[in-house]
C-alpha cells in the first residue's frame, strides 16, 4: 500500500508540473500571437503526457512491488490521470481568463467526458503494464 501511494504521488506530482509547464508556454505563446502550429505541438505533448504517465506509473508500480498485481496498478493509473486531468482543468480555466478575447462566460469544459476519458487511459495503460511486466 506504502508504494502504491508514493508513486500516485510521484508521478501525479510529475505530470502536474509538466502540465503546468506546457500551460505556462501556451500562455506565453498565445501572448505573442504566434501560428496555430506551436500551440497544436503543446497540445498534441499535453495529451501524450496524459496518456503516456499513468501507463509509465502502473508499470512501475508493477515492476516494484508485483504482488500489488493489476488492481493496484488499475488505482494508481486512474489516480494519476485524474491527477493530470484535473490540473490541466484548472491551468486551462486560468489560460481562458488571460485571453484579449476571452467571453465574459466561458463555456464549462466536458468534464464527464474527461472523467470517462481517464478511466479508459487509466485500464488501457494499467492493462499495457500488465501485459509487459
Amino acid at each position: 500500500m506504502n508504494s502504491l501511494l508514493i508513486n500516485i504521488v510521484a508521478f501525479g506530482a510529475g505530470g502536474v508540473l509538466i502540465n503546468a509547464a506546457l500551460q505556462g508556454l501556451l500562455l506565453v505563446l498565445s501572448g505573442n500571437g504566434s501560428g496555430t502550429g506551436p500551440r497544436r505541438v503543446l497540445g498534441v505533448a499535453a495529451f501524450a503526457v496524459l496518456a503516456l504517465l499513468p501507463a509509465l506509473a502502473a508499470f512501475d508500480l508493477l515492476r516494484r512491488a508485483p504482488d500489488g498485481g493489476p488492481w493496484a496498478a488499475l488505482a494508481s493509473a486512474l489516480c494519476v490521470a485524474l491527477l493530470v486531468y484535473c490540473s490541466n482543468l484548472a491551468f486551462t480555466a486560468l489560460f481562458l481568463r488571460r485571453l484579449p478575447t476571452a467571453r465574459s462566460a466561458p463555456a464549462q469544459p466536458p468534464v464527464l467526458g474527461g472523467l470517462a476519458a481517464c478511466v479508459l487511459l487509466g485500464a488501457a495503460g494499467a492493462g499495457l503494464a500488465t501485459l509487459l511486466a
